[in-house]
């Protein structure tokens, strides 16, 4: 998934509030633009958003290129 459909995964399928979905974005916008490889990304990710309980194959559906 590309960052849009991953933020966009993430509101259909976690409680979210709005202020919370702005930072998401956000986050999720600094990890695309960091150019890493997935692995990498996937890393970035679990320690941003690891508090929301994403597990290992839900992160793994991102891929931002």
């Amino acid at each position: 998934m590309d960052r849009k459909e991953f933020y966009q995964y993430l509101i259909d399928n976690f409680s979210l509030s709005s202020e919370a979905q702005r930072l998401i974005d956000n986050i999720l916008y600094y990890v695309e633009l960091q150019s890493a490889p997935s692995d990498e990304q996937h890393q970035m990710i679990g320690f941003l958003l690891g508090g929301i309980g994403l597990s290992e194959d839900e992160i793994r559906k991102a891929n931002f290129k």
